[in-house]
């Protein structure tokens, strides 16, 4: 019994199943590119802290040690000094505060650009889920067409073996057999492949997925776009980088304090006239600058003109990106509306199919229809089994682009 569940145990690891929503979650936590966006992110708090910073005074200290020769008695022949200057700029025209808020908003398109980019994951995995679905759907009317036909094959088999058919009815069969193997082998690679590429995104395995489904759209209240909120927190930046290049034409005022400390030696001196007496071992310079620039042959005028024009081309994206997502968000409900009509479509197709390969197949079994008419039969059942379920998950993803061009994140409405 132990040895059984020691065996049984790797298996229920190894086959354990993931629902859509697992794999969004875990590719929010695992995916490289989401990780680089949250760094991008903490950069950017920093430059925010930054410029928080340039608010405060500087406090500056140096120090230096000169030889010269030859000396006299203003001129000592080694001099070691030490500084301390504190620094304050009262007011800058505003130019701080314009950079301050320029961060700001770089930061908050960081945030918004996280959260575009999350949402398209989320979309991609949601294609790559049920692409998977339809793959697997489709293999397994191939692999029902499979089943039947060799038992057609034994059947035919043995009716020729007793002279009631012929051996061309055998190999037609055979070759339909052969090639629906084929098929399934075409896809069977291609649901590979599919896995692979879901499992990049997600961090998981795939090869064992549930059937998750999203929640009928109601009531839902359309929003912006990540992506638009980006492009108009770059602009509101680039807005506040032209403030602060103006705050050059406005008076610059600061206060700065500066102790000096200094030791001489191998000094001159002449007679009662001593050169440490000339000489000043230590100084304190308090001094308040006020400074504004009157002509530069309108060379920050130009750059700001340059800037806001960079902002005005930003705000012409807004424009057309607003057009954009409001066309999508109704071509998406107008598709959803299609979707709704062809799995109804489809839906009846696959009951009629069904309806008419089980007569036929009663016929071709006691010899009133040839095996053209039966294999036909069959793979109308078949084409009509995939086509449903692919309409089907089609219809999930139709719901996915839906609440994406609202502006929402699918993830939420995964049920």
């Amino acid at each position: 019994m132990r040895i059984f569940l020691g065996l049984l145990l790797p298996l229920c690891i190894f086959a354990q199943s993931y629902g859509l929503r697992t794999l969004v979650e875990n590719a929010n936590k695992e995916n490289g590119l989401i990780t680089a966006k949250e760094i991008r992110i903490k950069a950017k708090q920093e430059e925010m802290e930054a410029a928080k910073s340039a608010y405060w005074p500087t406090v500056d200290i140096g120090a230096s040690h000169s030889y010269v020769s030859p000396t006299n008695i203003v001129n000592p022949g080694q001099t070691s000094s030490a500084f301390a200057t504190v620094n304050f700029e009262i007011y800058d025209g505003g130019r701080k505060s314009a950079l301050l808020d320029a961060k700001r908003f770089e930061h908050e398109a960081a945030l918004f650009e996280k959260s575009a980019f999350e949402k398209s994951i989320t979309l991609e995995i949601v294609h790559h889920y049920y692409g998977l679905q339809k793959l697997k759907a489709t293999l397994q009317a191939l692999e029902e067409r499979s089943v039947e036909l060799s038992a057609q094959i034994k059947r035919i088999k043995k009716f020729k073996s007793a002279g009631l058919s012929t051996q061309e009815e055998v190999d037609k069969l055979q070759a339909e057999f052969d090639s629906n193997n084929y098929t399934m082998a075409n896809t069977r690679l291609e649901l590979i492949r599919s896995e692979k590429n879901l499992q990049l995104l997600s961090g998981l395995p795939v090869s064992q997925l549930q059937s998750d489904s999203f929640k009928e759209p109601e009531n839902v209240r359309f929003e912006t776009f990540e992506n638009i909120k980006i492009l108009e927190a770059n602009a509101n930046a680039i807005g506040e980088q032209s403030n602060a290049i103006d705050a050059g034409y406005k008076p610059q005022i600061s206060i700065s304090d500066t102790y000096n400390k200094s030791r001489f030696d191998d000094t001159v001196s002449m007679g009662d006239l001593s050169g440490d007496g000339l000489l000043l071992d230590h100084q304190n310079k308090l001094m308040i600058s006020v400074n504004m620039r009157l002509f530069d042959n309108g060379k920050m005028a130009k750059e700001s003109e340059a800037v806001k024009y960079q902002k005005l081309a930003l705000l012409s994206e807004i424009d057309h990106a607003k057009k954009e997502q409001q066309i999508n968000y109704d071509l998406s409900q107008k598709s959803l509306e299609t979707i709704r009509t062809r799995l109804k479509s489809a839906k009846s197709a696959l009951r009629a199919a069904k309806s008419t390969y089980d007569v036929l197949k009663k016929k071709f079994e006691v010899g009133l229809i040839d095996n053209i008419a039966f294999l036909d039969a069959l793979t109308q059942k078949t084409v009509a089994q995939s086509r449903y379920k692919e309409t089907l998950y089609d219809y999930e993803i139709g719901k996915s682009i839906y609440y994406y061009y609202a502006g929402k994140d699918p993830k939420e409405f995964i049920k």
